[in-house]
């Protein structure tokens, strides 16, 4: 397009995995644009992912409960309009976002033409030629729109340094030792988990092979996390589940050996600190949501991939134990 904006306005509200997926936007757009101010609206329980400066100037947050007051939204027309922002990329492009869209005021409003609700909200809905692929690529054509002709994938995250100390002291307290896989049971809808059976059997196998595995998620969770405990009490099996803040996870991640989850927020921050990954999916197919950009990733898919069909069951733990044997180099039965 070829303006020069000063003053630009993202919206990537929520999941975790979203807003991963759009960080390479983010490293985009800063390479278009090195002297413009970046403001990110976000939901506070994911903010703390994203990155300071030079990337974020100022990270605005929207309240996901407040959404439908209109006194709420009447603050929120307040605070983004005394921005004055001279550019609006919604990277949602849903009826929430494309409100807070609107009400920045700014004129200016891009963000991909996906055809769902709020995507009229757009000024100017972007149609790329990656609609149908990865959903990464699918958000580099919003930037692509306003010039950027790169072809780097890079995950600007918040700085983690002190993470990787804390966690560090936490794993020591826990007796693990490196190496470690991170195995992450939960996700977002049932159709997309592994059944915690599963989990529980891979975990006991890792243990007898003395492989530390770090049981990874919320604390609404847990009872995943003591299942997979009770299958495995061995003290190779540890449990963080609710232990780690988003940051902490990332530092998790970045210290592991190997990362195993199926479709989940997680997965994308493993993918993002570049550790090797076995991904399973099923439901959701790779290509539009999988781990893009880390050659040391693997996905395992269950029977009939992306249909009603689909049964996450189908993926042995078998398969999964012997590809991550062969990952981290290892031999056994």
């Amino acid at each position: 397009m070829g303006n020069d904006y000063k003053n630009i306005l993202i919206i990537k509200m929520s999941s975790l995995g979203d807003i991963i997926h759009a960080l390479p936007s983010l490293y985009a757009l800063r390479e278009i644009y090195p002297k413009a101010r970046i403001t990110w609206a976000v939901h506070p329980a994911f903010a703390g992912i994203l990155p300071g400066k030079p990337w974020i100037d100022e990270i605005y947050l929207v309240d996901r409960k407040r959404i439908k007051d209109i006194s709420y939204l009447r603050q929120v027309h307040r605070d983004l309009k005394s921005h004055h922002f001279d550019l609006v990329i919604d990277l949602q492009m849903i009826a929430k976002s494309g409100i807070i869209s609107f009400l920045s005021g700014c004129k200016n409003r891009i963000g991909y033409n996906d055809a769902r609700e709020g995507s009229f909200l757009a000024s100017h809905p972007v149609a790329g030629p990656h609609k149908k692929d990865h959903i990464i690529e699918q958000l580099l054509d919003v930037i692509r729109y306003l010039g950027w002709e790169g072809d780097t994938i890079e995950f600007p995250l918040h700085d983690y340094t002190k993470e990787l100390d804390t966690v560090s002291k936490l794993l020591k307290k826990e007796g693990v030792e490196s190496p470690y896989v991170v195995l992450v049971p939960g996700t977002r809808g049932e159709a997309k988990k592994w059944p915690i059976s599963c989990w529980g059997e891979l975990a006991s196998r890792f243990s007898k092979h003395h492989v530390y595995n770090v049981i990874s998620g919320t604390a609404g969770e847990m009872d995943m996390g003591k299942a997979i405990r009770k299958a495995s009490p061995s003290p190779y099996t540890v449990n963080l589940m609710g232990k780690t803040s988003l940051l902490e996870l990332a530092a998790l991640e970045k210290m592991a050996s190997l990362h195993i989850s199926s479709d989940t927020g997680p997965l994308h921050i493993a993918n993002a600190v570049h550790t090797p990954i076995i991904a399973l999916f099923g439901p959701t197919l790779p290509d539009r949501s999988g781990p893009y950009g880390n050659q040391n990733s693997c996905v395992l898919l269950a029977d009939h991939p992306g249909t009603k069909k689909c049964r996450m069951d189908t993926i042995p733990v078998d398969r999964v134990f012997k590809k991550a044997l062969e990952m981290l180099g290892k031999q056994g039965n």
